[in-house]
């Protein structure tokens, strides 16, 4: 297997506090690059700070081009230690000359999704860096760039994996080492990393299995569970439980490939015998469990609020919206009548005329979003701490779909409020499932009486890398919703690339519904309407794409043109 990789360290970003370990980290894992075959310059290669260099987007691209163009390689591995800032639920790396050059980013998700069709056939993303919200109008201004070449190489998506050093919202630790009379400090994770990598943590080698092959791997699923319990059992061993709150995710796809390939073990080792610090089994999992920070109570606390039904459970036009936790303050539509009720500002009857149509809808402070209505169904809103949370569909009762869903009202709330949690903190994941596509297609079944499921289902497969998934639940979509379907979806299923955004295209509403595709849209080359240029800097933070005043009067600029649906 012929494998590259790029590591990038960036110590200084900006005003940004000083980092100690991020370009040093960056040195040894090439090092480690080097001792795994990969040659210096050509197939390894070391993009840092060190020496007061500047570290660029164009030079990142071009390094990455020169192995994509090149004779060709099996696996690329690209590894980044610096600051880092999750924006729209989407990682960007900070390079040199972030935040006040806006552009001086890495856009992780558009990267990926180019990574996906660049032509290698496996490519594995490490980031040692933080997830954490920007701080101030600069960082949040933001925007990055795809540092992989957009020329669509292949068909067919190849597997990339992804490890994150820390949760959505999290930030990934350097740490003093008390045995180092300096004072130095090390990055936590990518020291973890590479004692793995490098095959001093036997736990996660595996065998070849093959005649002849003496050599131990190490392989996607057993690294990612040796991180998730080495990191806290680190912290712990350097009692720094009160200042270091970190656990590592990973978006996992190819779990059979190797990442590491480990000449040989030390004479009478057991693969399977060797546990981290020497704890036992039953202290490793207890210390686990005491340090390991858990999202279940804020996820809980939202998913309570999900599955309590709210609202009228009908409008005589069959159709209309209701809200909790804001207000909506004017609504625009180009097709069909709506009209407010009552002094609250939480009910909006609907006559979208028989076919789906996009609503705008402009709430308290000016922020708004468009949402698809949909002949049938009320269209359920919920905001907390002013974010759209979670956007749900439920027929009207004085419709025939409402037989198909008055008896599993209750699990089908359930499931959603479990599910839009997850998504709310950056935690819903389907690799570690025992079956993640059977759990997907659970979704995608109860789309049928919940067609807001299908979005988040769409996103599930579309981390699984299972395109084909998505373009049938859209044709299904389009089957039930009069020729409709999500612009997600149309979107995931890579239905519209290189399109410009208009009437007749099937879709709705005209821009993604999840905060979270907007990254693939420059990745995908699709074109909005140009009322809507520069729309993606008035994005407000939230699960759900809202905008703030400025944005909605470009939606409604958009919408009124006649342009799109």
């Amino acid at each position: 297997m012929v494998r590259a990789g790029i590591f990038i360290g960036v110590d200084r970003t900006g005003n940004l506090q000083k980092l100690n370990d991020a370009a040093s980290g960056a040195a040894r894992m090439h090092q480690w690059a080097l001792s795994q075959g990969m040659g210096d310059g050509t197939h390894a290669k070391l993009i840092t700070d060190q020496g007061g260099k500047k570290v660029t987007p164009d030079s990142i691209y071009d390094a990455i081009a020169e192995i994509v163009n090149g004779p060709g390689v099996d696996q690329l591995i690209l590894y980044f230690a610096g600051h880092g800032v999750n924006i729209n639920r989407g990682e960007h790396w900070l390079l040199s000359d972030a935040p006040v050059r806006s552009s001086a980013a890495i856009d992780v998700r558009g990267s990926v999704e180019l990574a996906r069709y660049c032509g290698i056939g496996h490519v594995v993303v490490i980031s040692d860096a933080c997830r954490v919200a920007p701080e101030g109008i600069q960082a949040q201004n933001v925007r990055g760039i795809d540092v992989f070449p957009n020329e669509s190489a292949s068909d067919r998506a190849k597997p990339v994996d992804q490890f994150f050093a820390c949760l959505l919202g999290r930030t990934a630790a350097e740490i003093k080492d008390p045995n180092d009379a300096a004072g130095g400090f090390s990055a936590l994770y990518t020291d973890a990393m590479l004692d793995a990598l490098s095959g001093k943590s036997t736990d996660v080698l595996e065998p070849a299995g093959v005649a002849g092959d003496v050599s131990y791997y190490v392989k996607p699923v057993k690294l990612q569970a040796f991180l998730e319990r080495e990191i806290p059992l680190r912290v712990s061993r350097l009692k720094k439980e009160k200042k270091v709150n970190q656990n590592p995710d990973a978006i996992l796809i190819a779990h059979t490939n190797w990442l590491a390939k480990v000449a040989g073990l030390p004479p009478g080792t057991e693969v399977d015998d060797a546990l981290p610090l020497s704890f036992s089994p039953d202290v490793t999992m207890a210390v686990i469990r005491a340090l390991s920070p858990s999202i279940d109570p804020p996820t809980e606390q939202i998913a309570k609020i999900l599955a309590q039904g709210f609202g009228p459970d009908h409008f005589e036009s069959q159709c209309g919206v209701k809200v909790r936790g804001d207000a909506i303050m004017s609504f625009s539509m180009n097709q069909g009548n709506a009209q407010l009720l009552g002094p609250d500002g939480d009910l909006l009857r609907v006559e979208p005329h028989g076919k789906p149509t996009s609503l705008l809808l402009r709430f308290r402070e000016g922020k708004g979003t468009v949402i698809p209505a949909l002949p049938g169904y009320i269209a359920a809103l919920t905001f907390d701490e002013g974010e759209l949370i979670d956007l749900a569909y439920e027929p009207s009762t004085n419709t025939g779909l409402w037989n198909d869903y008055v008896g599993r009202a209750d699990a089908l709330r359930a499931l959603r409020a479990d599910v839009a949690a997850a998504t709310h903190h950056g935690r819903f994941r389907l690799d570690r499932s025992s079956d993640p596509l059977a759990f997907a297609r659970k979704l995608q079944y109860a789309k049928g009486i919940d067609p807001g499921l299908a979005v988040y289902a769409a996103y599930a497969y579309h981390d699984l890398q299972q395109m084909d998934l998505i373009g049938e639940m859209s044709m299904y979509l389009k089957d039930s919703l009069k020729g409709f379907s999500f612009f997600d979806l149309a979107l995931l299923s890579r239905r519209l690339v290189g399109k410009t955004i208009q009437r007749g295209l099937g879709i709705i509403p005209f821009i993604p519904m999840l905060s979270q595709a907007w990254p693939l849209l420059r990745a995908h080359r699709i074109q909005l309407p140009k009322q809507l240029d520069g729309i993606e800097g008035t994005l407000l933070s939230s699960t759900w794409s809202l905008f703030d005043a400025r944005g909605v009067d470009m939606l409604e600029n958009a919408l009124m043109s006649g342009e799109v649906l």
